[in-house]
């Protein structure tokens, strides 16, 4: 092949992987939201230590004793974007009811992070999994999933899609039962 054919099939066969990935994810958020992922309803949550926006390691097991909604997220997916609004009315509500949220944004920078949750007023804990072992260790295949945990830390609901308060509700009910 001469050197133009060989440069441009480098070039637009990236764009076109890059359309492909972007598609796949699409395709993936999209499913029903009853998908399986690699962790079921049942299992141990896997502990983990992550960096906190102020830059405080924060882990998972710093939560026993409390409900917890474990969200894994990106500010770039716009089905994680329309869910945010609806997981603040739920932090507002049941901030006293020993629940927590949990935000695991899968690796951007902190920076990035940061300025959008501020932009948006959002004050549940945010979590950077900049390596994404956090993410490969409860093997997400699209986002937003959440994991909803009962107090000592197993799963007792999964969700891959965006969620309604009303279906957050639900989930959170499974584990605060």
């Amino acid at each position: 092949m001469s050197g133009w054919w060989q440069s441009n099939l480098a070039k637009y066969g990236r764009v076109a992987l890059g359309i492909f990935v972007v598609a796949l994810l699409f395709l993936l958020a999209n499913q029903n939201s009853t998908a399986a992922v690699g962790l079921n309803k049942g299992d141990m949550a896997p502990d983990f230590t992550l960096t906190d926006l102020d830059g405080n390691q924060v882990s998972l097991s710093d939560f026993r004793g409390k409900t917890v909604f474990l969200n894994f997220w990106a500010t770039w997916c716009p089905p994680c974007r329309a869910e945010m609004p609806e997981m603040a009315a739920v932090y507002q509500e049941y901030t006293d009811k020993e629940v927590v949220i949990i935000g695991i944004d899968i690796q951007e920078p902190a920076e990035t992070v940061r300025q959008f949750v501020q932009d948006q007023g959002y004050s549940w804990t945010f979590l950077l999994d900049t390596s994404g072992m956090v993410t490969a260790d409860y093997e997400i295949v699209a986002i937003p999933t959440s994991f909803f945990l009962d107090k000592e830390g197993i799963i007792r609901a999964v969700n891959v899609n965006a969620m309604t308060k009303r279906e957050i509700e639900a989930k959170l009910a499974e584990a605060m039962r």
